[in-house]
């Protein structure tokens, strides 16, 4: 008996979708890991510009240290502007997660007070009433910790990852590690379904990024770190 076929989404870096399978495994949620800088934000709304561009999946980017018009400015600067197609507008939304921490402020609520993992399920629930919904980014996993003024951050982590494996869409959680760490070694990083891990590497007087696919469940995938390249338009990683 033949294996049955995984439906993959694909990451659209040219060079790394054939290296693991096509893509993501759909349904799955996925960490994308790196330290400040190594363009981990560019590449998980490039997945969401990307499909939402050539297959019509709607995908939610959700927001919540970076005002939304600078999210969609500094990404159509990378050439990943909605303008190319009227389409986009409906298939890609952007929401800022600081508007509604802004409104909390001017209703004189502690932030400290809200429980912000469920405020953040809650939002994709709310949008996924009224849209269908194939892909959803947070950005970031870490600021949405720094929120968190729970005891026990570990368990709500827990439960936060294990709801959106519930939901019948792709999840990728933006998350910053150390320079040098290739991943969390958090709670999430064992109930992830892939970890994606982008690194700067200092050549001489050059900062040059890589990409490794650290895991990705119900994929072989190749076990090593390639350079990443950012072109106008796309990403690529080249192979050694």
């Amino acid at each position: 008996m033949s294996p049955v076929a995984i439906e993959r989404i694909p990451t659209f870096v040219e060079g790394l979708d054939p290296r693991m399978g096509g893509g993501i495994p759909k349904g799955s949620v996925i960490l994308i890991e790196g330290s400040a800088g190594c363009m981990k934000s560019s590449l998980s709304y490039n997945i969401l510009f990307q499909n939402a561009l050539h297959h019509s999946r709607n995908g939610l980017y959700l927001t919540i240290e970076q005002p939304r018009k600078d999210i969609e400015d500094q990404m159509a600067a990378l050439g990943m502007d909605k303008a190319v197609d009227k389409a986009l507008d409906s298939r890609l939304t952007v929401i800022d997660l600081g508007e509604l921490r802004a409104f909390l402020s001017e209703a004189q609520e502690s932030e400290l007070d809200v429980d912000w993992f469920r405020s953040v399920l809650n939002q994709v629930n709310s949008f996924r009433r009224d849209h269908p919904l194939d892909l959803f980014v947070l950005d970031s996993l870490n600021g949405l910790l720094a929120l968190c003024a729970r005891e026990n951050p570990r368990l709500e982590i827990f439960h936060f990852i294990k709801e959106l494996k519930s939901y019948p869409m792709t999840s990728i959680l933006i998350s910053e590690v150390a320079p040098g760490t290739a991943w969390s070694g958090g709670p999430q990083g064992f109930l992830a379904d892939g970890i994606i891990h982008l690194e700067a590497k200092r050549v001489e007087d050059i900062l040059r990024l890589q990409l490794g696919v650290v895991k990705m469940r119900k994929t072989a995938h190749e076990k090593q770190y390639f350079p990443f390249l950012v072109r106008k338009g796309g990403f690529e990683i080249v192979g050694k």
